[in-house]
């Protein structure tokens, strides 16, 4: 079992497989700026999905499943329901 996948299972049971819209937004939000000053293929590797994926993710083209939230939270050293819900750490 990997990192990402012991992560996964310490997520809030009342956030959905696949985040809403307004909630992906946020992980975007978060994300983006650290792939810009950081770049695409570090963040990638860190977050543990392909840069291809991040990037169609950053241009709105994929839905943000609760496993890719939970990878971006464990990349980003954030509270995974910080990051989803907007709240603070």
């Amino acid at each position: 079992m990997s990192e990402h996948d012991q992560d996964h299972d310490k997520t809030p049971d009342s956030l959905p497989p696949v985040l809403s819209t307004e909630q992906a937004d946020r992980v975007r939000r978060a994300l983006a700026p650290v792939v810009a000053s950081r770049g695409l293929w570090q963040m990638a590797d860190a977050i543990g999905y392909a840069p291809m994926y991040v990037q169609a993710f950053l241009r709105g083209q994929l839905a943000c499943t609760l496993h890719f939230a939970t990878c971006v939270a464990h990349a980003l050293d954030v509270d995974l329901d910080a990051l989803v819900r907007g709240g603070g750490p």
